[in-house]
């Protein structure tokens, strides 16, 4: 079944909490059509330059919606701890217009000489051409995708949105295109989940502490209950191939989870030893900063699909 969710202040959320209301039930299987707002909670009806934006007072929750503008909870039925739930991302349309800030504290702003000053570089996005272009005539080539899909925490609380969890969240993973399967573990009874944070294009480490963030036209995904895998850490398949994440402030630790996920991963595909697997992934295995600026640093590992196809001989 289609859903479609309209883009309105009620189904909209700021944050991540398993005491939120869901604002739509789905089955496993079902699938869901949306717009979404920009990180910023707005829009560009009149161009790059005039944003409109939903002001704190107007949100569902003033006291807690302060971040990401995400379309959610979704509870789905069936999905319980310990499952997992699989997003398919089946359509992904920009909005005409999007923007790249530099902040005036960026988590680097000594290491790397920036001054402090803030930097809104606003684009005009042409989603037929696949091309965004600045008012000097810079031009970008579209790869769009959901800087946020994430799943609700177990325990109660408020969780902000910015650093992505074991369920998701702000993966801010360049590779979560149109065509990709995200995997991830469910927390909270019927999984709560939320997406948003349009992004146009970005580059890995999403250097600036932004990509082009973009509302979204047009949103398209499925959702299903996976009771015949367990996860720890979120597991994508996407066109780039297959792609295990690790998050922590510890680039080491991010570095870490991300390939034993993939270790785990090889040694079921490949039926092999847990060594075996480190040694094939030294040469088919790339390992990726996905961003530096979210509080937690991401690493994911990429196993493309020609590789591991390979690797399995024959």
């Amino acid at each position: 079944m289609l859903h479609q969710i309209p883009l309105e202040a009620a189904t909209l959320q700021g944050c991540f909490s398993p005491q939120r209301p869901p604002i739509l039930t789905v089955d496993s299987g079902d699938s869901i059509a949306c717009q979404t707002l920009d990180v910023r909670w707005g829009y560009y009806p009149n161009g790059p330059d005039e944003p409109v934006i939903i002001p704190p007072a107007e949100r569902p929750d003033p006291a807690h919606d302060d971040g990401h503008c995400l379309v959610g909870p979704i509870y789905v039925r069936g999905a319980a701890p310990g499952m997992v739930l699989e997003v398919t991302v089946d359509a992904l349309r920009p909005g005409p217009a999007g923007v790249i800030f530099a902040s005036l504290r960026h988590r680097f702003q000594n290491e790397l000489g920036l001054p402090g000053d803030r930097l809104a570089l606003p684009w005009r996005i042409d989603a037929d051409a696949g091309i965004a272009r600045t008012a000097e005539g810079r031009s970008v080539t579209l790869a769009p995708f959901l800087g946020v899909m994430g799943n609700s925490p177990a325990e109660p609380g408020i969780y902000p949105t910015p650093p992505p969890r074991p369920v998701g969240g702000n993966i801010d993973c360049k590779e979560l295109v149109v065509g990709s399967a995200l995997y991830l573990p469910i927390a909270a009874p019927g999984a709560l989940f939320a997406l948003g944070d349009g992004h146009a294009v970005q580059g890995d480490g999403e250097l600036s502490g932004t990509a082009i963030e973009c509302p979204m036209d047009h949103v398209g995904v499925t959702l299903r209950v996976r009771d015949d895998m367990r996860l720890a850490w979120p597991l994508a398949n996407t066109p780039a191939g297959w792609i295990t994440f690790g998050f922590a402030v510890d680039l080491t630790e991010a570095m870490l989870i991300a390939t034993n996920t993939m270790l785990d991963l090889l040694m079921a595909e490949l039926n092999v030893s847990r060594t075996e697997a480190i040694v094939l992934a030294s040469v088919a295995v790339d390992l990726r900063i996905t961003q530096i600026v979210n509080g937690v640093l991401g690493v994911h590992a990429v196993l493309p699909h020609a590789t591991l196809a390979g690797l399995r001989g024959g």
